[in-house]
């Protein structure tokens, strides 16, 4: 090793703080070749690189280094310093002696995984791709749906130590340019020491980071993805993640699935429906017992009222206490069920559920009616596309319960009404969460929950030139307090 390549592998182990894994190889005496081990390609390193350099035994400035060598993406550098951000992206330094600069090559491979199919969001019909943890095979995914002139990617460096990158992709619209604003105004103020997933990024760009519902969407489906920015909504990707954000989303935006577009108009409808119906069941079916069998006998079939007795009379706990318990074990199973590897954790869901529920109801702790309505609702959570949606419906449940058995039919009115009165009150990037049932707008509530026409649907969330106006005040506000 020359006194050049010491020189040089020693001033940027320093710039490194003694950091293992740099390369140092030197070509002749006046050309030092550095690279990050595991982080580049080795057969372009070998031929294009060095292979080049080794063919010339004099080079008189870095003009000569940079044609000589044969990869098009190449970037000069004034001082190491520069270099180092680079150098740790997987670039290869070429530094000559009697400079203080260089030049850095891009022959990155950081590993990363094929596409496959996606895990939280999975369809039976249509594309079965999702995305990787790699920013280039994501974007490109996304460019074999949209191929208009008019999709836009524009990159973000976060404000943080680990440099991490983000881009906006979004269709070049005037209606799309308050949601764009609000998010530059809210990356650029708050400083970051490290962000590793989406959905810490996702909460950097919340309204209120206080709000019981999600106001954004994660997604990892390419084809939902290109459908919402085809919808005029605006998508983040965070450098190393499979998942994507979209906003602005609204409440019903989150129990819309992909699959709804890929289906017959009466089989899409049905299923928007049923999820309808079934966040009514999980929100509402088991305080409504608990309430009934507390304060209001009378609200009971008389026929239902026997075996009601009948198998509540074992049972020491009031219906409260009885239904909190039950919750809790149905939490319970699902979480170790989640944590579990898959084979284990399906027996542990499937064989403790039966095992619980027939051991409490012999021992007299619940009743079979109240393990059914349990079942039940939480089946219907589960019936949720978004997973972030049905985990805070779940988590709602609880304080819904509660009031039930504080107050009866009053309690579940109160809460459902601090639950409306929050909803109104939300919004995603200004957006009005409930949108469109505020401000009202009758075509899209049909496009909504019906889906008779393609027409109706395919653009449903788009923004319209009167929706700005309506909205104009509210993006002003949280542009300005974003400012501030």
């Amino acid at each position: 090793m020359s006194d050049y390549s010491k020189q040089v592998e020693t001033q940027i182990k320093n710039l490194l703080h003694e950091s293992e894994g740099l390369i140092t190889k030197p070509i002749g005496d006046q050309i030092v070749v550095c690279y990050m081990t595991g982080m580049v390609d080795n057969a372009q390193l070998n031929f294009n690189v060095i292979g080049r350099l080794l063919e010339k035994d004099q080079f008189e400035n870095l003009d000569m280094v940079s044609e000589q060598i044969a990869i098009g993406d190449c970037k000069k550098f004034d001082n190491l310093s520069d270099a180092i951000e680079i150098l740790l992206s997987g670039f290869a330094l070429v530094l000559m002696q009697g400079n203080s600069g260089g030049v850095g090559v891009n022959i990155a491979q950081i590993p990363s995984r094929s596409p496959s199919n996606a895990d939280t969001e999975s369809t039976i019909y249509g594309p079965l791709e999702a995305f990787t943890e790699s920013m280039e095979q994501n974007i490109a995914l996304l460019r074999s749906y949209i191929t208009s002139p008019d999709f836009i990617q524009e990159q973000i460096q976060l404000d943080s130590e680990t440099k991490t990158l983000a881009n906006m992709l979004y269709l070049k619209d005037e209606n799309v340019n308050p949601f764009i604003n609000i998010i530059r105004k809210r990356i650029s103020k708050r400083k970051i020491k490290g962000l590793i997933g989406s959905p810490l990024f996702l909460k950097l760009l919340t309204d209120n980071k206080y709000a019981l519902f999600p106001e954004m969407s994660l997604s990892e489906r390419p084809d939902r993805t290109a459908q919402a920015i085809l919808e005029g909504k605006v998508v983040v990707m965070v450098e190393g993640n499979s998942q994507v954000i979209i906003g602005p989303s609204t409440f019903f935006d989150f129990f819309q699935s992909v699959e709804d577009r890929y289906s017959t108009w009466g089989i899409g409808t049905f299923n928007r429906i049923l999820r309808a119906a079934a966040l009514f069941i999980t929100i509402f079916l088991t305080p409504m017992y608990v309430a009934a069998l507390t304060f209001h006998y009378e609200v009971i079939p008389v026929p239902l009222l026997e075996p009601l007795l009948s198998t509540r009379s074992r049972v020491p706990f009031p219906p409260l206490i009885e239904a909190l318990v039950m919750e809790i074990s149905i939490e319970l199973l699902r979480e170790a069920g989640a944590r579990l590897p898959t084979k284990v954790g399906q027996t542990m869901g499937i064989v403790g559920g039966i095992v619980i529920g027939q051991a409490a109801v012999q021992a007299g702790f619940t009743s079979n009616i109240l393990i059914m309505l349990v079942a039940f609702a939480a089946l219907g959570s589960f019936t949720t596309p978004n997973y972030m949606m049905g985990s805070s419906i779940r988590i709602i449940r609880f304080p819904m319960l509660i009031a039930a058995g504080m107050l009866g039919f009053v309690g579940i009115a109160f809460f459902t009404g601090f639950l409306l009165i929050h909803l109104l009150r939300m919004t995603s990037y200004g957006k009005p969460f409930l949108y469109p049932l505020y401000p009202p707008n009758s075509k899209e509530i049909i496009s909504t929950l019906l889906i008779t026409d393609s027409a109706l649907y395919e653009y449903k969330t788009k923004l319209t030139q009167s929706n700005i106006l309506s909205w104009k005040s509210r993006l002003f506000k949280i542009l300005k307090s974003d400012e501030e």
